[in-house]
């Protein structure tokens, strides 16, 4: 009877083992995915900032035609900078 006890701990402790390994791991990549978002977001929010600041600027600016193409400007320093951080 005994034995029998002793062995199921045993299968029992080794289950509990892997479990905490496949914990460990899921832990470790929902970390990762994390991280990422983070640096993303990072990026997202200085992109905004440039936008808003190029906004501003934009409207200081008389020149419609000038406006235009200080914001089409920005926006293409915007998506070339995109591009790198997806590249």
């Amino acid at each position: 009877m005994l034995k029998t006890t002793v062995s199921e701990i045993i299968r029992r402790n080794q289950e509990l083992e892997q479990q905490y390994a496949k914990a460990i791991d899921t832990i470790t990549m929902l970390q990762n995915k994390i991280k990422k978002l983070e640096e993303e977001n990072m990026k997202l929010r200085r992109q905004n900032d440039i936008l808003r600041r190029a906004i501003e600027i934009a409207t200081q600016i008389k020149d419609y035609n000038a406006q235009t193409r200080h914001l089409k400007s920005v926006l293409r320093e915007l998506r070339k900078t995109r591009r790198e951080f997806k590249g």
